[in-house]
This record gives C-alpha cells, structure tokens and sequence, in this order.
C-alpha cells in the first residue's frame, strides 16, 4: 500500500487528547513539536501493524492480475474506489472505467469485485493498479487505537526514543495486546 493523498492527512487523535490522557510530568508536556512528532510515529506504527487507519487517505495497492474475480484489501474500511489502471508492460499505466468493478463488504472485509462485464478485462497487462480511499474506524475500533496510540507516544517520549531515522525498539504487551484486539488481517487475497 502506497499512500497518494495529496494534502496533509488530518491526524487521527489530538495533542491535546494526549496530554490529558497520559501522566507525564507537566514541565516534560512543553515540547509540542517533539510530542507531535511521536504522536505522529506512534499513529502511523499502530495504523500499519493493524490495518486500520484512524482517519480516510487515498491509496493504491498493485495487484497482480489473472483470472480471478475478488481481490481483498490488506485494509479496513475501504470508503471509495476511486481508480484502475493496467500496466502498460513499459513502467506507464492504462487507466480504466470503474463501471463493472465496485467494493463490497467496505466496513467487514472489503474486496474489490471484478464483474464479468468489467471493460478493463480486455486489456494485456499483468498488474492492475487499485486506487482507494481508505480508514475511520468505528467507535469501539477507534478507542482500542487511541489507546494503543497514547501508551505506544508514551512509552517512546519517557524514553527519549527519537522516531526520525531509528528503528523503534519493539513494541510492550500493553501496546501489542490492543493492537491485537483491533488487527484486519485480510482472508483471502483473490478468488
């Protein structure tokens, strides 16, 4: 997955939210640019190691295509389709109607269908680019990522763990524990 967003992605929780949320000593709570940037790295580790984005992005995905007629999103929910295209076997792509081709199931396991009358079927090519508009979690998802989100900026900040260019260390049970309880693994990948 590749993100194509254009503007800024709105972050899914607050700095605000944060500083009230944790205990901190309060001189350590000045620094909002030090606190935003591990806010930050701990929302964009929590949405990758679950699946699930807090807040919607546009993104592509490149499928390798063959006869199959389901191919299912490694993310969850998946709001809009908003593009296909077909490798032109020369780096470019071939953009292709959308007609004949929708999600379904965009909140429970989103899966791009492919239907019989799909005019991009006729294309040569052997990947297919998807574009959509994925993330916002519902209301008992978006808690347990919030809450993984505070512990995981937590538990870096009191660490002075710098999220710039560094490997993070590995993740405690608490953070790994809620990220487990709110994980989209896929169940196929086509069909």
């Amino acid at each position: 997955m590749r993100v194509i967003e254009e503007g800024e992605i709105p972050a899914g929780v607050a700095l605000a939210d944060f500083k009230r949320s944790v205990h901190i000593a309060a001189e350590d709570l000045d620094d909002d640019g030090a606190l935003g940037l591990v806010l930050e790295a701990a929302e964009a580790t929590v949405a990758t190691a679950t699946g699930r984005p807090l807040t919607p992005r546009a993104v592509e995905f490149i499928a390798t295509r063959g006869a199959w007629r389901r191919w299912w999103f490694p993310v969850l929910p998946v709001t809009e389709l908003t593009g296909l295209a077909i490798s032109d076997g020369a780096g470019g792509w071939i953009d292709q109607p959308l007609e004949g081709a929708w999600v379904q199931e965009a909140y429970d396991e989103p899966q791009l269908v492919i239907g019989p009358d799909w005019s991009g079927r006729a294309v040569a090519g052997d990947l297919l680019r998807v574009q959509a508009t994925v993330g916002g979690a519902d209301a008992a998802t978006r808690a347990r990522l919030r809450q993984a989100i505070f512990l995981l900026a937590k538990e870096w900040f009191e660490a002075g763990i710098a999220v710039d260019g560094e490997q993070p260390p590995q993740l405690s049970f608490g953070v790994r524990l809620l990220m487990k309880q709110a994980r989209y693994r896929r169940p196929c990948e086509v069909e």
